[in-house]
């Protein structure tokens, strides 16, 4: 490898750039388009330069352009900032100048793009190669085709299911979007090959008859064997402790429960009766019991498993099916409705140029010079589309710059095979030597660790030592030892900080904590240090914005902050994380799932106890010991599900938000802000997705679910703080990638994750002539492919680790574990590095088990290790015991110091007017829904109420439910399947309620009604209106005034209900009054208002006598209710019916106390009032 000299690098064929961390990278690319343009004679639309983001984009052309202005100062001699005294050796001065004046001229022309931007180029003006139309859209997702074609495949194979796909959905709990998941990141790779075999429904019916003819014969044998078969257990030839006259009867009687309904074979037991485990248990000089039954048991369990195997090949198969038809669908679909996703614009790119052999020597004329960027992360279709263009141009100039040791994104399905494979191609291969980035005696610290290894990242990679590029300022940061001097610089550039505790009782979480109190401690102390001028870069305090923590997860992140923020040190994190997969996204979803469902009482309590609610142990306790408490909460998830029925998704947000003080409650927590605006956000893309696709409630829960399950890398999903450089950062290791910061803290690097395949991964198996990226399913996974997998998974692990040590350019410390972990692996790609070539590398790096390596023994090899480590690094590497300290260090921070602040996400929608309501008049709530009666506790007489209908929020809207849908002509037995065990089901009410339903129901649609000649069994379904929803203008409605008309035109004699009226308190409202009546139906030529109330008043006839409904018609202000629904019927009627009269067609109000209700008792449980014409015109009138 040689090194590159940008200057004066010859710039012909295809060359590959190996440029490491901090070795200029950039300042080379902007060298190289300098010269492309003044020695090559260029212009600055024939040379592409590709890099992989919109920032790195903008970034890089800000440089090259800022490049070329700077030659072109040098050589005019005017202001420069750098040399350029070997351009006018290359090119006549004239022509260097002439060109670079042209070049900044038209460099808005300049061909500097995106790789999916350069597509995007490519193929809009190459649309006929392409069979592009002219007209197309780029979207961002596809989120809901795929749900739609999901759904088309779901409808198609499991509708109509047959034997096969019907064991798959009762065995697998298969849905849409659990298929999805599993196939979903691999639709855009078409380059994987599958080793998935196809099962058919035939094979499996064989599989399925050859179990079933096994099991008939367990069934017949145990039957008529039984006894036979217990007693050759029990006879004294088998171990007894195993085969004991404890065990052996337990295990008889779980065969017959199996044998008589076969459902869940019990497979461990089965096994007790299989040859193999009779011999291993055999006493010796015992025969082995022989025994028919034992041998068809193998014969059992043998075809069980064929059958378990069958069945999984049969879900692959599946999986395999959906892949497939998406990739075939899903562009016919696009292409249908005129959109493309960015990788479309690849495949697109890619297809056309194999397809067209004119096509890439115009590209290689159009594009005489490539530069493609951030190379490391390429894939095979994105090289494939560079290498197809320059293929027959080989003397063209072409530089792939990347660094291998930073490829860490292969998650996103990032390659290094790839890069791999095209650094063989190349006809030539550069590296940079000088990093401008760290300390020089950071650079010898790294230098030296990484020199532990030949083969540092287990690849075909190499770690070339790098040397300082330029000189750095001095820098002091003091020893937390007191009495040691450690230098002038106080502590080394390379510190290891070593849990070395060998007592028994830690485990990894434990340990976690330590090290992030430890951490804390450190910046504090550096803080407190740099205010006192003692800890400094060059002349400058140490400042928080100096300072990093790197983690892998957010959960670490998360750690870190919350000590920081315990010393007093803000703090800001980062991540690359959708908004979608944080920790208020989850507890979110369980909200919206149990505002849409809200008679489920589970999910509910699922939703209480996440933190937007933050119910204890305590608080669940209380809600199921009292009733009030449970009623009261179903009530105000019915309010919102209602609003977010009738009005849309962010009108309940608001709502929900106000009523229950979340901005208070999440404020309140210590990483508030940051909760906080991360529900906003969700809210806003929420609100966003209903209003773009129309979503009902379950199929927007449903999005959030795939969002967060895609783990999709969005920008506009990323949120921030506004001014974070004045605060301690703490980011993830990949968003770290590309960044500087001076003090670098890697606290977690000991605490790698075991690397798990998942249910579908892809690896490469290098057994091939070229080498092959395959697909694989983790179920039949061979040894050889999951190794691949895991060995590729700890190269990964390895590269990051080589991003999170270069991240910083004064100092690093690392924290790493050499003490016992109860039930801890070792392995970590940092433990890799130290200790993975001693001859007991794989002993020190595995598992602590009793009969292994003792801890002490592992301390004592990993010490000597990094003793020899220090000892050899000349001052650049230190090993120390982390600092376990009982008190923590405080930072104080100066007043004037920068205060965190939150960038505030403004909704997108207009304010709409005041909805008022029945509910919003009467209890300040802000919506109406159907009146399904809040709890009422009055006293009750003494007797057994064991056979009453269930009282409470819940029970009330079960039986509105089943009003508002039963046929009251019909009899109920024949409506119990369709309407009644459906909505006790729906409402989360034993079915054992039936009963007592039924007779509620009995009694009310029996009992005659006052003021018309007729029982609700009478009415007709076309003579109904079930909970008819009215909606009209209010221009200004004061309590005042109010108050006067009901004491004015209701009856006197009501003494409870106008004492009600003088205790009504509502603000004024303006906007629109909206609601919805339980039941209006026709009678004689009359309408009738009807509500349904559940309210229990009492157990006995004279607890609904007119006085004690008055009573409870005055408590919860009904009579207010009654008026509002008469003048909404009044107004219905006004423009629906010709020669409306008030007199002639109202027939008043009922309202039905359906506890009460008596049908040999004409109107008992009835409370009805007419009002009068000139009471419903006045109150029409003050409303408007």
């Amino acid at each position: 490898m040689q090194t590159l000299h940008a200057q004066s690098v010859p710039l012909h064929g295809t060359n590959l750039i190996e440029a490491s961390a901090g070795t200029g990278k950039t300042w080379t690319i902007s060298w190289l388009y300098l010269r492309l343009i003044t020695v090559y004679g260029l212009k600055v639309d024939k040379i592409l330069v590709v890099t992989y983001t919109e920032a790195a984009t903008a970034e890089l052309r800000d440089r090259i352009r800022k490049r070329l202005a700077d030659a072109l100062a040098y050589l005019e001699q005017r202001p420069h900032a750098e040399t350029y005294e070997s351009l006018p050796l290359e090119a006549p001065l004239h022509d260097c100048i002439q060109r670079l004046q042209l070049a900044l001229v038209s460099f808005d022309e300049a061909a500097v793009f995106t790789i999916h931007g350069f597509c995007k180029r490519v193929l809009s003006e190459n649309a006929f190669e392409a069979r592009m139309p002219f007209e197309t859209e780029l979207v961002t997702n596809e989120d809901n085709l795929l749900t739609e074609l999901t759904d088309k495949f779901w409808y198609q194979h499991f509708l109509k299911p047959d034997a096969l796909h019907l064991r798959l959905l009762q065995k697998r709990g298969l849905t849409p979007d659990g298929l999805l998941a599993t196939v979903r990141h691999f639709i855009g790779k078409p380059y994987l090959h599958t080793d998935i075999q196809p099962v058919t429904a035939e094979a499996f019916a064989q599989r399925q008859s050859a179990f079933e003819s096994a099991l008939q014969a367990c069934q017949q044998h145990w039957a008529s064997e039984r006894e036979a078969i217990i007693g050759l257990l029990l006879s004294g030839a088998l171990n007894g402790s195993t085969y004991s006259k404890r065990y052996v009867p337990n295990w008889a009687g779980k065969l017959d429960a199996y044998f008589a309904n076969p459902l869940e074979l019990p497979y461990e037991i089965l096994e007790r009766f299989a040859t193999p485990a009779l011999t291993e248990k055999t006493k010796d000089g015992k025969a082995t019991p022989q025994h028919a039954f034992f041998t068809q048991v193998d014969a059992l369990l043998a075809a069980h498993d064929a059958l378990s195997d069958g069945e999984q090949a049969a879900l692959e198969y599946l999986r395999l099916q959906l892949l497939h038809q998406l990739r075939a669908e899903l562009p016919v679909r696009k292409q249908q409705l005129g959109i493309l996703t960015f990788d479309d614009l690849l495949l697109h790119l890619r297809d056309a140029l194999e397809q067209h052999p004119d096509f890439p020597p115009r590209l290689a004329l159009k594009y005489q010079a490539a530069l493609i960027d951030e190379f490391q992360d390429t894939d095979p279709i994105q090289y494939e589309i560079f290498e197809r263009i320059y293929r027959d141009k080989p003397e063209q100039p072409v530089f792939y710059v990347g660094d291998p040791k930073q490829a860490i994104y292969g998650f996103r399905g990032a390659d290094i095979y790839t890069y791999l494979k095209a650094a063989h191609s190349t006809s030539a291969h550069y590296t940079l030597q000088h990093n401008f980035r760290s300390h020089p005696d950071l650079l010898q610290a790294l230098n030296h660790l990484f020199a532990q290894s030949d083969q540092p990242f287990r690849s075909d990679i190499r770690y070339e030592a790098v040397s300082a590029g330029k000189p750095q300022h001095d820098i002091f940061l003091p020893s937390p030892l007191e009495g040691e001097g450690l230098g002038v610089r106080g502590i080394s550039p390379l510190r290891f900080w070593d849990w070395n505790t060998l007592d028994e009782g830690y485990n990894s979480p434990a340990v976690q904590e330590r090290i992030a109190e430890a951490v804390a401690n450190d910046i504090a102390r550096l803080l407190n240090a740099g205010r006192e001028g003692i800890a400094r870069i060059g002349e400058r305090p140490v400042e928080s914005r100096d300072i990093a923590v790197l983690v892998r997860e957010n959960q670490q992140g998360e750690q870190i902050k919350r000590a920081l923020l315990a010393r007093g040190i803000a703090s800001v994190q980062k991540s690359r994380d959708s908004i979608f997969c944080t920790r208020e996204a989850s507890d979110f979803r369980a909200v919206l799932r149990a505002i849409a469902e809200p008679g489920n009482e589970a999910a509910l309590k699922q939703a209480l106890v996440t933190q937007l609610f933050g119910f204890t142990a305590e608080d669940l306790f209380a809600l199921d010991e009292t009733p009030a408490i449970l009623e009261a909460e179903l009530e105000a998830f019915h309010r919102w599900h209602k609003t977010w029925h009738s009005q849309g998704f962010m009108p309940m947000f608001r709502q929900w938000m106000l009523q229950r003080q979340r901005y208070a409650h999440l404020l309140a927590l210590a990483d508030g802000e940051r909760r906080l605006t991360n529900l906003l956000h969700l809210a806003e893309l929420i609100h966003t997705e209903s209003r773009l696709q129309g979503h009902g409630m379950h199929a927007l829960i449903r999005w959030l679910q795939q969002k967060a399950e895609a783990g999709e890398q969005d920008e506009a999903h990323e949120l921030r703080l506004e001014s974070d450089e004045n605060l301690v950062q703490i980011t993830t290791i990949h968003k770290s990638k590309g960044l500087e910061y001076g003090i670098v803290y890697c606290p977690y690097l000991w605490a790698e994750r075991d690397a798990k395949a998942s249910t579908w991964f892809s690896w490469y198996d290098r057994d091939t002539d070229a080498g092959m990226s395959r697909l694989q399913a983790e179920a039949f996974a061979s040894d050889a492919a999951l190794k691949c997998f895991r060995e590729a998974e700890q190269a990964e692990s390895l590269r990051l680790l080589y991003v999170a040590l270069t991240r910083a350019k004064y100092h690093c410390t690392i924290a790493l574990v050499s003490g016992r972990i109860n039930q801890f692996d070792y392995y970590s790609a940092l433990g890799w590095l130290l200790f993975g070539k001693l001859p007991q590398g794989r002993e020190i790096l595995g598992k602590l088990r009793k009969d292994g390596m003792q801890p002490d023994e592992r301390q004592r090899l990993m010490h000597a290790q990094l003793t020899q480590l220090v000892e050899q690094s000349a001052g650049g590497i230190s090993h120390e015991v982390l600092p376990v300290e009982e008190t923590r260090v405080y930072y104080q921070a100066d007043s004037g110091e920068w205060q965190s602040s939150i960038r505030r996400y403004q909704p997108r929608y207009v304010p709409v007017p005041k909805v008022g309501s029945f509910s919003g008049l009467t209890s300040g709530k802000d919506d109406e829904r159907p009146d399904y009666d809040t709890l009422v506790v009055v006293p009750v007489a003494e007797r057994s109420r064991s056979e009453a209908f269930p009282r409470g929020a819940k029970a009330g809207s079960c039986l509105h439910k089943m009003l508002e849908e039963l046929d009251f002509t019909q009899a109920l037995a024949p409506q119990q399947d369709s309407v009644l065990l459906p909505a006790l089901k729906r409402h989360g009410l034993p079915e054992r309620w039936l009963p007592a339903g039924v007779q509620l129901l009995e009694n009310t649609l029996n009992t005659p009604l006052p003021a018309v000649n007729l029982r609700l069994c009478d009415l007709p379904k076309a003579q109904r209106l079930d909970e008819l929803e009215f909606y009209f203008p209010v221009e200004r409605l004061r309590l005042k005034p109010l108050q006067a008309l009901l004491h004015q035109h209701l009856p006197t004699e009501w003494e409870a209900i106008h004492a009600a009226i003088d205790k009504l308190k509502f603000n004024d409202l303006t906007g629109y009054m909206k609601g919805y009546i339980d039941l209006v139906f026709a009678a004689d030529g009359q309408y009738f208002v009807v509500d349904y109330k559940s309210n229990d008043l009492g157990a006995m006839p004279a607890d609904y006598r007119f006085e004690v409904m008055q009573e409870a018609m005055a408590e919860h202000h009904y009579y207010l209710q009654y008026l509002i629904y008469c003048l909404a019927l009044h107004r219905y009627l006004q423009q629906r019916l010709p020669g409306y009269d008030w007199e002639q067609h109202v027939g008043g109000a009922l309202y039905l106390f359906l506890r009460g209700m008596m049908p040999e008792q004409a109107g008992s449980g009835v409370f009805f009032h007419k009002p009068t014409l000139a009471l419903i015109e006045a109150l029409d009138h003050l409303i408007q």
